[in-house]
């Protein structure tokens, strides 16, 4: 396959001039989206593609858990095999593409819940309930925490990567001594575009800024996400 045939252009913007784009003499095709790292992204920047494609293929994952042909008994044996089979397809790269929409939300949540209604011994039980007895989150709930953990550590120069080129903070804006200057706050760009608004620096600003400083100060990722999780277990 010739690297003209693997590679494709996208064009981003309503007022993007669109281009056309060549290999040598050949001119590269032009898709509205494409799968790019394990993410589909396409040319409006809404993820629902994506979660769309991820949900409905898992879904087949998770009868290996549970489902109409694969039953089990033992929370502790679907705990780990969900937690190791299924649910990391569901979470990759989730900073990337993690959303506001209601209809992507409950898209993969459906995938957690049937594959939780597999365990047999549990009866009637609620959605809630049965991630309280198997020791599980809700996917949402695991993508704010994967969204602070990545916030955590751009914060702390992981991955050579400056907070300032993503983020702006209060102590920047001005030099008044509030509360919010002295905890130097995250504050949000003002966005006219949903799509904008749901970027990962905006959207996690909200959340980091209402933890308490003892969390944010944490000495390591693995003393954030330790106490992050014993904050929310007692929240």
């Amino acid at each position: 396959m010739a690297l003209s045939d693997r590679i494709v252009v996208i064009h981003f913007g309503k007022n993007n001039p669109r281009h056309n784009y060549h290999i040598g003499s050949t001119k590269l095709a032009e898709v509205d989206g494409a799968r790019d790292l394990g993410v589909f992204i396409t040319n409006d920047c809404d993820p629902s593609q994506h979660i769309d494609n991820i949900s409905k293929k898992h879904t087949s994952y998770s009868r290996n858990c549970g489902g109409p042909h694969a039953y089990v008994t033992a929370v502790r044996t679907f705990s780990r095999l969900y937690t190791v089979y299924v649910r990391p397809l569901l979470e990759s790269a989730a900073p990337v593409w993690n959303t506001s929409k209601k209809e992507s939300i409950n898209a993969l949540e459906k995938v957690q819940r049937r594959a939780l209604r597999s365990i047999t011994n549990l009866g009637p039980l609620s959605y809630e309930q049965r991630l309280d007895i198997v020791g599980l989150e809700s996917l949402e709930n695991r993508r704010r925490r994967g969204d602070l953990i990545q916030c955590f550590k751009t914060m702390n120069g992981h991955g050579n990567i400056d907070p300032n080129q993503w983020f702006s903070f209060v102590q920047d804006r001005h030099e008044v001594n509030t509360r919010t200057h002295a905890a130097n706050h995250i504050v949000p760009d003002k966005c006219r575009l949903n799509v904008r608004k749901d970027f990962f620096v905006n959207r996690v600003a909200q959340t980091w800024n209402d933890l308490p400083s003892d969390i944010k100060n944490a000495p390591s990722t693995n003393s954030f996400k330790n106490m992050y999780d014993l904050y929310i277990k007692h929240e």
